[in-house]
């Protein structure tokens, strides 16, 4: 997790450098508010709660990373529509969950 984190610093820095902005989601927490499975819990209950949030073109066979991915993109999705909250400070430390309905 250590150089996941690492990772992830490293590229918001890239991307602030060209000019680009960048949000920190958490997939589980997303999920949660959601109310989808989180991976851990239910690999197919995770696919089929975001095919039920109208995402389209998910495989059976994804793996729970890239299940997590799709739900980071559907919170920037939810995030730029509005209808997101942020957690934090944008200039420090800021996590993005969706709004809850």
């Amino acid at each position: 997790m250590r150089m996941l984190t690492k990772r992830g610093i490293a590229l918001k820095r890239k991307f602030k450098r060209l000019g680009l902005n960048s949000i920190e989601i958490f997939p589980g927490g997303s999920q949660d508010v959601l109310g989808i499975p989180r991976k851990q819990h239910s690999m197919t209950g995770l696919r089929k709660g975001l095919e039920n949030l109208g995402i389209k073109g998910l495989r059976k066979d994804m793996n729970g990373d890239e299940l997590d991915a799709v739900t980071g993109a559907y919170t920037a999705y939810l995030y730029l529509k509005g209808k997101a909250d942020i957690l934090g400070t944008p200039e420090k430390s800021a996590i993005i969950l969706p709004k809850k309905v």
